[in-house]
């Protein structure tokens, strides 16, 4: 395509010949740059099993967790097909899922799968599968995530045995109470010691009994308890799916379950991912005495699988960035001669002048977005070191554009940590996605404003993290962009802008192990919050 049809495409024309052309030579081609996004440790440091299967049936990946469960299958088991691994009583129904997942596209979440481990042991398993799908769309295989939740299991068994055999007691004779407390002190014990979160509530919603795995899951300390709270009066409860499991069971005097709840602990405020289940005690007319919860926290295997598909999402990315580079930095550099060749030769002034001039600012535009999307598949492959957030921020790069802020109008500030904040990271990394996060906050402020920068070190549940804050004053953020603006070629720049530049700092504070968030309102400003996991000092 030459130079005068590149010029005409429209910005959605470009990205689809870009698409295009990714998609057309990024297989078979030896000297485009395959993109490794490290997500492989990922997987391999999971608790969880976790396998693919390809559309044919065959297994052709199995993590570490994998290999500790069934050691001695784990040689004789990849590249065979699936059902062998399967016990006789279930492989109807595996089949029927594989054929739901791969045909249908169907996705099955904590389906419990009952197999035996190399010690002939029956165990049980919540298996979660969805399709993987390729960039045209189709389904190539499967991935299933698989939770060892045995003694979850039997203890729901246990709970809801001793249930149905508690019924039964009540109706016996006097005679039989000395068995009926026995059996209620082993049913305490289990509960005790259950490795899930247990409460038992009257009807009106009053909390009479809690086991000490439900204060952990919920945040609280020894001494904290919901022993005489009506969870009734929480709208925390009340308006989560706990909320909806408690009125179906008090109508329907049956059990219930529910999976991936999103809920708010009621006294540590902790955000949770929960699965439950409820089972109602009823006297002998049939009517409630009790209801039991049965509460396990899934927080963090939804935050691996969220992992996984961030980091599925990023290798596709990287490929496309790859490809786009290797196919067009040859013809947009001939571009870039050809016109210079044009500017040189022709009349200064002249009527063609002002067309050359506008051409040479779209190819340039184009070179700009080639470079960033290479910056892009490059986000992971950079060496890393130790670099501490204060030297950077302290950094003459850094410190020529803030002075250069300062001179222009805008007030900037400055507020270090007053220890080292030291991450594993590359130094160029850091400032450039720095610098962007300046850039955004110096063009939101067209009649100047405030730009404070800031470093904290932070203690958290899962280590110490250095947070990185970058506020400005300027024209805020609607609610509706939020998550769009961290997607590729949005923008509210205008045309010159790329709409890369938040989705590239994205991927590199992923691939050092950070979180991002955003706080901003219109009219009042905008607020990016950086957290990077601080490096301990090894003694």
């Amino acid at each position: 395509m030459d130079a005068k049809n590149l010029k005409n495409l429209t910005k959605e024309e470009l990205i689809q010949k870009i698409s295009k052309l990714q998609q057309k030579y990024r297989i078979g081609d030896g000297e485009i740059q395959k993109v490794q996004i490290d997500y492989r440790s990922l997987l391999e440091a999971a608790s969880d099993i976790i396998f693919v299967i390809d559309k044919d049936g065959n297994l052709i990946y199995i993590n570490s967790a994998w290999k500790v469960f069934f050691p001695s299958w784990a040689e004789r088991t990849m590249g065979g097909h699936y059902l062998k691994n399967i016990p006789a009583l279930e492989q109807e129904r595996a089949a029927l899922v594989f054929d739901e997942v791969i045909n249908k596209g169907k996705i099955f979440e904590n389906e419990v799968i009952k197999t035996y481990n190399e010690q002939g042991q029956k165990v049980y398993l919540a298996s979660s599968f969805s399709p993987i799908k390729s960039e045209e769309g189709e389904i190539i295989g499967l991935v299933g995530i698989m939770k060892n939740i045995t003694e979850k299991h039997l203890a729901e068994k246990k709970a809801t045995e001793y249930s149905r055999i508690l019924e039964i007691k009540v109706k016996e004779q006097l005679t039989q109470a000395q068995e009926l407390k026995g059996l209620r002190d082993f049913n305490e014990d289990i509960i005790s010691h259950a490795p899930i979160g247990i409460f038992v509530m009257d009807p009106s919603g009053i909390i009479l009994s809690e086991n000490p795995a439900l204060k952990q899951i919920m945040g609280h300390g020894a001494t904290d308890t919901l022993v005489g709270v009506n969870v009734l009066n929480e709208t925390a409860f009340t308006e989560s799916e706990l909320g909806k499991l408690y009125e179906r069971c008090r109508n329907d005097r049956k059990t219930g379950r529910a999976f991936n709840i999103p809920y708010r602990a009621l006294a540590s405020g902790r955000e949770l991912i929960i699965n439950a289940t409820v089972v109602p005690v009823t006297d002998a007319n049939g009517m409630i005495e009790k209801i039991i919860f049965m509460v396990e926290d899934h927080t963090e295997q939804a935050a691996t699988t969220n992992r996984v598909y961030q980091a599925e999402k990023l290798s596709a990315l990287g490929i496309l960035a790859s490809g786009v580079a290797s196919e067009l930095k040859n013809c947009i550099n001939k571009m870039v001669m050809d016109l210079n060749f044009l500017d040189n030769n022709i009349e200064e002034g002249g009527p063609a002048a002002s067309y050359i001039d506008s051409l040479q600012q779209e190819v340039g535009r184009i070179k700009n977005i080639t470079e960033q999307l290479t910056s892009l598949s490059t986000a992971d492959e950079e060496e890393k070191g130790i670099c501490d957030l204060n030297k950077i921020l302290s950094s003459h790069q850094m410190e020529s554009m803030l002075k250069r802020l300062r001179s222009e109008g805008f007030y900037v500030t400055v507020e270090n940590a007053k220890e080292p904040a030291p991450v594993r990271a590359n130094q160029n990394q850091l400032q450039q996605l720095l610098i962007q996060f300046i850039e955004n906050a110096e063009e939101a402020m067209p009649d100047k404003g405030a730009i404070r920068i800031k470093v904290e070190p932070v203690q958290a549940r899962d280590g110490r993290f250095a947070i990185l804050t970058i506020t400005d004053t300027g024209i805020g953020i609607p609610e509706e962009n939020f998550q769009r603006i961290f997607q590729p070629f949005f923008t509210t720049k205008g045309k010159q802008a790329t709409g890369l530049g938040l989705m590239i700092t994205t991927a590199i504070i992923q691939n050092l192990g950070g979180t991002i968030g955003l706080k901003s309102r219109p009219g009042e400003g905008t607020s990016f919050r950086i957290a990077l996991p601080i490096v301990e000092k090894t003694p």
